[in-house]
C-alpha cells in the first residue's frame, strides 16, 4: 500500500500516467502529489531562444494548459491532489533528476509516468523514465495505457531494474 504518490506531467502529458495515478491512489487511500517539471529554455526553441521573445510566454501557457487539463481529470474522477511546479534549473540537471528529487523530498512511495516522451526521431524517448529509475530508490510505474492494469512496475533496487506487471 501506498500512503503518497507522486504523478509527473508535462509537455509530453500523459493522460495515462495521471489516470493510473489516480486509480493507485484510490485504491490505496493515499495523498497525490501533481508535479510538472517547467523548461525555462525548452529545446523545441533551439538557437532562436534569444531571439524569440515570446518563447516566456509561450512556455507560461503550455504550464497553464498543462495544469487545466490536469485538473480537470482530477475534478473528474474527483480526487483532491497538490499540485507542485518546478522550473528546471540552469545548473544542467535534467527533468529526470528533478523529479527524482522532488520524491525524496517529498516522501513519496511511488512515481508515476507516463511511457512514452516525444523525441526527435526517438531520441531521448526514454530519457526522462531512465533518469528517474537511476537516481531515485523509489517505485516507478510507467503507464502505459489510461487503464491501471496495462501499467508496469519498475522497481529499482541496488542499481537493478526488476519489471513487474502491475
Amino acid at each position: 500500500m501506498y500512503q503518497h504518490i507522486l504523478v509527473a506531467v508535462g509537455q509530453s502529458f500523459s493522460e495515462a500516467a495521471l489516470s493510473s495515478a489516480i486509480a493507485r491512489a484510490r485504491e490505496s487511500r493515499a495523498r497525490l502529489t501533481v508535479l510538472h517539471v517547467i523548461e525555462s529554455s525548452p529545446w523545441w526553441a533551439g538557437w532562436q531562444m534569444e531571439g524569440l521573445c515570446d518563447t516566456q510566454a509561450i512556455v507560461n501557457q503550455l504550464a497553464l494548459v498543462i495544469r487545466r487539463h490536469s485538473e480537470k481529470m482530477l475534478g473528474r474522477a474527483g480526487i483532491d491532489a497538490k499540485w507542485q511546479t518546478r522550473t528546471l534549473p540552469l545548473d544542467g540537471r535534467s527533468i529526470g533528476r528533478v523529479i527524482a528529487a522532488e520524491a525524496e523530498r517529498l516522501d513519496a512511495d511511488l512515481i508515476v509516468l507516463g511511457a512514452k516522451k516525444r523525441g526527435l526521431f526517438g531520441v531521448g524517448v526514454n530519457h526522462v523514465r531512465n533518469v528517474v529509475c537511476r537516481h531515485s530508490d523509489r517505485e516507478v510505474l510507467i503507464a502505459t495505457g489510461c487503464v491501471t492494469e496495462q501499467a508496469r512496475v519498475i522497481a529499482l533496487r541496488e542499481a537493478a531494474l526488476q519489471v513487474n506487471h502491475a
